[in-house]
């Protein structure tokens, strides 16, 4: 972590600039470094609408997803159209709500091609005015990270954020991550388990020692209140409140 070039997985030395055109044995860092790996690549472009899952149209080698008519509104989201619509809010078994944030109108602040959610009342958490509560998703699992003074940035920095987030390089599961989920490929964060953190140490594994949130395990954390609510009708009804409460 302290090299000039910090790396998880390397090539072989080649000249090219094409990701797709370089083989050979890759070395993998996991706290060695451990030689010989395969490493496959296929570039992401969709070549057919099997490619978007059959959830949307493939044009141009983008897939455009499936739309609520008459609203035209995305039902599926994801560069393959991979993701259903999420959650447009959550409720945890505490009582606790979380909200997905809105860009505008018609989308949601994403990463990951997951929505994130927002602490916005509820169940037995304290929070300042200032500090950002966030819900968001990274690698394999949802993240409950708390950012001090976070809602003093601008949803541009968040994006940006976002864009390039990374649990584990960016230090948040380490520094910031209060809870964490279950490993899963779902939308949003429904009939997933998720846990406290506890100690942490080598004693507890890469992720600390966990202390299961539901009862009983298996059960998931949080459901979602507005199943029949749509993302747009949601973010439309949220800004409306901003804007009285403004």
């Amino acid at each position: 972590k302290n090299s000039d070039c910090p790396w998880l997985l390397r090539s072989p030395e080649t000249s090219s600039f094409n990701l797709l055109e370089v083989s050979g044995d890759w070395s993998i860092w996991t706290g060695t470094i451990t030689s010989g790996a395969t490493f496959q690549t296929t570039c992401n472009a969709c070549n057919s609408d099997a490619d978007c899952n059959y959830h949307g149209i493939c044009t141009d080698g983008m897939c455009v997803c499936e739309k609520d008519e008459p609203f035209d509104f995305p039902i599926y989201a994801g560069t393959h159209c991979e993701f259903s619509r999420p959650c447009a809010q959550l409720q945890g078994d505490e009582g606790d709500i979380w909200s997905v944030v809105p860009v505008d109108i018609d989308n949601a602040w994403k990463a990951y091609g997951r929505g994130v959610y927002m602490y916005t009342t509820g169940g037995n958490t304290t929070i300042s005015e200032e500090d950002a509560y966030l819900l968001l998703y990274s690698g394999s699992r949802w993240f409950g990270a708390y950012f001090e003074n976070g809602k003093d940035k601008g949803m541009e920095s968040w994006q940006q954020f976002s864009r390039e987030l990374h649990a584990f390089w960016d230090r948040i599961y380490t520094e910031d991550t209060l809870y964490v989920s279950d490993p899963t490929s779902r939308s949003d964060p429904i009939a997933v388990d998720f846990y406290e953190i506890g100690r942490r140490g080598a004693k507890y594994g890469p992720l600390g020692e966990l202390m299961p949130l539901q009862d009983p395990p298996g059960s998931g954390y949080f459901e979602c209140p507005a199943m029949n609510m749509t993302l747009r009708d949601f973010i439309s009804e949220l800004l409306d409140k901003q804007g009285k409460k403004g």
